[in-house]
């Protein structure tokens, strides 16, 4: 009654051929170009659509450029729209830390992704927080635009634990990523807490990738819930096609989900090209500030041959290229630099000097670049 299977793909099915593909992807080398102080700034900009993303599939309506700003402006966060941001941002710092191929997903884990998420928000029925933080729901609760009624309370326990057999087995190559797909719907359709199960199930995700090998400490991004934000209205209507449980539609849902999934870490892999970060990116983003008075045309003009040089760093003595001579004079143009937050130090404390484009104003024409490159979904606006 409770056990999980997994539906077998034809072999020359959509399915079959999109697993072969991920799998090349999961084995992939990465040997980006990038250096490792601009690939971690990207992998921060990516976590922030990632983290907004997947609020935005509960219905919540901050946009980009608000959120943006409300990280420029560092506010506290003094509502629940932004705090449930937030809770999302710490829940990816958790899987980050505390998940490799070796990891047991387990009760407990899942437990601690639950209290992340829901932590400081109202519980149900006006928030997004829990009555039980943590805790398997102990009451019937239904799904908001979905026919599908969720088990009883009563046998709850059963399908969670054969859950979390299904997800920590040993499972075949061929079936591993088949498995990411049935355990996102299984998450969803189990609905194991009494509130934020779609926030949860998808941090799995994010989980279970980086268990399957997909190793995003050593040079990938991934971003996940970029598979069902972009259409959130499709992405309801396949969970509730698999609701069945009928192999068919099962099928359909993994099909949806990896091929999705495929798109997404193709496009993503190919941002971590340096002529492409330079030339698309950083170049047009630099532009954008100049043209904004966020920054001076000296400014923007020694951002710039950072920016072009090989390392994408420089250090203090450079600033003679621009006529500044002294050692004072040059201090001060780094000081200020360094204040406006548009540079950094690679190491703390040190005198090699990177652009900074994640924590400061250069953020806006960062994500405005990559919306117009088609790395950003249309979350721009409140709908």
């Amino acid at each position: 009654m409770f056990k999980i299977t997994i539906p077998k793909p034809e072999w020359h099915s959509r399915v079959a051929n999109t697993v072969l593909d991920l799998e090349k992807l999961r084995t992939k080398e990465l040997y980006s170009e990038i250096p490792t102080h601009i690939f971690f700034q990207i992998k921060s900009i990516f976590q922030i659509l990632e983290t907004l993303g997947s609020a935005r599939i509960e219905g919540n309506h901050t946009t980009l450029l608000e959120y943006v700003e409300k990280i420029l402006e560092n506010k506290a966060k003094t509502d629940e729209s932004q705090q449930e941001i937030s809770n999302l941002d710490k829940g990816i710092e958790f899987v980050e830390e505390n998940t490799d191929e070796n990891t047991l997903i387990n009760r407990i884990y899942l437990s601690e992704l639950h209290k992340i998420v829901i932590n400081n928000l109202t519980p149900p029925p006006r928030g997004e927080g829990s009555i039980h933080p943590g805790y398997l729901r102990k009451h019937n609760v239904s799904i908001t635009k979905s026919k599908h009624t969720p088990p009883d309370a009563t046998v709850l326990q059963d399908y969670f634990d054969n859950f979390i057999d299904f997800i920590n087995k040993e499972h075949l190559a061929q079936d591993q990523l088949l498995m990411i797909a049935i355990a996102h719907h299984r998450f969803a359709y189990m609905h194991p807490f009494d509130n934020g199960n779609g926030r949860v199930s998808r941090l799995l995700n994010y989980a279970l990738l980086i268990k399957q090998g997909f190793k995003v400490k050593k040079g990938r991004i991934i971003n996940p819930s970029s598979v069902f934000y972009s259409d959130r209205d499709k992405y309801y209507d396949m969970l509730s096609k698999s609701d069945s449980l009928r192999d068919k539609d099962i099928l359909a849902w993994i099909e949806y989900f990896l091929l999705g999934l495929k798109s997404e870490i193709e496009k993503v892999d190919s941002l971590l090209n340096t002529k492409f970060i330079k030339t698309n990116i950083l170049i047009p983003t630099i532009n954008f500030a100049l043209e904004r008075e966020n920054i001076t045309q000296q400014e923007s003009d020694i951002l710039k041959y950072l920016v072009k040089k090989d390392d994408i760093s420089m250090k203090t003595e450079e600033l003679k290229n621009f006529g500044i001579t002294g050692s004072v004079k040059k201090s001060r143009v780094m000081t200020r630099l360094k204040k406006k937050k548009i540079i950094k130090a690679i190491t703390k404390g040190g005198r090699i000097y990177t652009i900074n484009f994640v924590n400061s104003y250069l953020l806006r024409g960062v994500m405005l670049s990559l919306e117009k490159e088609g790395f950003i979904s249309n979350f721009l606006n409140k709908n």
